[in-house]
């Protein structure tokens, strides 16, 4: 019997790099923000209905932006102003790369 091969490529820190999405640092930062807002929304124990009147949005547009599927439409402002509904603080760092476009890297807590 023989083995089939499976060839693995690594991958960079960056999947949105990876797969090539035009804007990749602005993408994984909005990743990093929604992830971080799903978790303090899990933890306080909040139903999705109940966040998204916190939030000041739709049920509906909630669950878009929480489950990723409007991550090209909406903004790093809004995530930050979604932060700050819940009382959590966050920092925002652009550093200039040599190598490239300047990199977004967002600090929560």
């Amino acid at each position: 019997m023989q083995s089939a091969k499976i060839e693995i490529t690594i991958g960079s820190d960056n999947v949105f790099a990876d797969i090539g999405h035009p804007h990749p640092e602005e993408a994984l930062a909005k990743a990093k923000l929604i992830y971080h807002i799903t978790t303090v929304i899990e933890n306080r124990r909040l139903k999705r209905k109940d966040a998204a009147k916190l939030l000041r949005i739709s049920p509906k547009e909630f669950s878009s932006v929480m489950d990723g599927r409007l991550l090209d439409e909406i903004t790093i402002g809004q995530l930050t102003d979604y932060l700050a509904a819940l009382n959590e603080h966050i920092g925002i760092i652009v550093r200039h790369s040599q190598e490239g476009p300047a990199q977004l890297h967002v600090t929560l807590g």
